[in-house]
């Protein structure tokens, strides 16, 4: 969050401009939907602070499906975060999620979403889902589509009582949940 603390302003301009782009009518598809929620991971993952960790790399872990292909890897490319290099996990089952920053879930059970949730709050982990009802439920942050456009949810509650901050930037474009449901 170094650079987000050094110029806010650049990062409320970045934010303004992805916000245009998103309600521009038409202008997402499928594939392009797609791509942006790649981004918004490592995006979202910027306005966010942590409790202080040891590592030497930013860990984003994809728990069940991989809808994204080869685009994460293509896109965070020797790329940083809070000036660590990126890593990316693939794993296919929760004992196999370990430490991590940024928790990406495309579980379709909600028992199973529950179950991910819960581990990601007690390690401090960022959970991010495009799952109906996500922030909902627990989870932190909700992406979706509708009619071409991005709605971001999230949840502040779940994120405070996983030791996460999350910068104002970010809060002002989402849809705010402050109590727990």
């Amino acid at each position: 969050m170094c650079w987000l603390r050094e110029n806010p302003w650049r990062a409320l301009l970045w934010l303004g401009l992805l916000l245009a782009l998103l309600r521009a009518p038409g202008a997402l598809a499928g594939d392009e939907e797609r791509k942006l929620e790649a981004v918004f991971i490592g995006r979202f993952a910027s306005y966010i602070e942590w409790p202080a960790r040891q590592r030497e790399r930013f860990v984003i872990t994809l728990l069940d499906e991989n809808p994204f292909g080869n685009l994460l890897d293509e896109l965070y490319r020797d790329k940083r975060i809070h000036d660590k290099p990126i890593e990316l996990r693939y794993v296919s089952r929760l004992d196999q999620v370990g430490d991590t920053d940024v928790l990406f879930l495309t579980l379709n059970s909600a028992a199973a979403r529950a179950a991910a949730i819960d581990y990601a709050q007690k390690n401090g982990i960022l959970t991010i889902s495009t799952a109906k009802g996500f922030a909902d439920s627990g989870g932190i942050i909700q992406l979706d589509f509708v009619e071409q456009r991005a709605r971001i949810k999230i949840n502040h509650a779940a994120a405070l009582r996983s030791g996460l901050r999350i910068g104002a930037p970010l809060l002002s474009i989402a849809t705010v949940l402050r109590e727990a449901p």
